[in-house]
């Protein structure tokens, strides 16, 4: 049984995407995660709360987090879920990758996924995109994001430009859109897919996201 998950976790990754040197050290270091822009990033949300509001919101056996920095959800959702579930986090942080120090957090470029099409349940994107340097950039992270989703992308982001006072301004974000410019990037891709804005407050936060729930999936599920 063993040799039989190992082979079928090397069959999912991709290994030619994988980012083989560490990138954007000078920016996304531990001065970034515990100094600079978060005082401690494993106190930034409950992130034991977090997971129960996703695993309690959308029924899933595979889970992706896009720019998943220190592996803290990832974790936790393994950890609720069990060992049976499918879960993966990529960052494009070598230090917080090894932060991470667990095998299902891995150094990758959101703009190149390193996973099968059509492979994850639900993929989670939590203000990672605005780090990307241009709008060619935005979407081509939005077009991985789309091929390697099967049923549902939760998508949140900075929707104005935080004053430099604010808790959610971070000098390294590159792009700022309103909800209802994201939600037209997302259209570009999903073609008759439904998008749906969602608010609700959860346990661990508030939500304020973008939802796209891929067409062809008949099976039910809360939403």
């Amino acid at each position: 049984m063993k040799n039989k998950t190992q082979k079928s976790k090397c069959s999912l990754l991709q290994k030619d995407k994988l980012i083989k040197k560490p990138v954007l050290q000078s920016k996304f270091n531990k001065n970034y995660y515990f100094g600079n822009i978060y005082s401690n990033y494993d106190e930034f949300l409950n992130w034991k709360e977090v997971a129960k509001d996703l695993i309690k919101r959308f029924k899933f056996n595979s889970f992706l987090d896009i720019g998943c920095g220190c592996g803290n959800l990832v974790k936790e959702i393994k950890k609720q879920k069990g060992k049976s579930a499918d879960v993966y986090g990529i960052d494009a942080s070598d230090f917080a990758v090894k932060k991470a120090n667990i095998s299902f957090v891995i150094l990758a470029d959101c703009q190149n996924l390193p996973f099968k099409d059509n492979y994850f349940d639900v993929v989670f994107i939590l203000t990672t995109y605005s780090y990307l340097y241009s709008i060619s950039d935005v979407r081509q992270a939005i077009r991985e994001a789309y091929r390697v989703s099967r049923r549902i992308i939760i998508f949140e982001d900075v929707y104005d430009i935080p004053d430099k006072t604010s808790d959610n301004y971070d000098s390294c974000r590159q792009q700022f859109f309103s909800r209802k410019q994201w939600a037209s990037f997302w259209k570009t891709f999903t073609k008759s897919d439904r998008i749906e804005i969602c608010k609700y407050i959860g346990q661990g936060r508030f939500y304020n996201t973008i939802e796209i729930h891929k067409k062809y999936n008949n099976k039910k599920y809360e939403t």
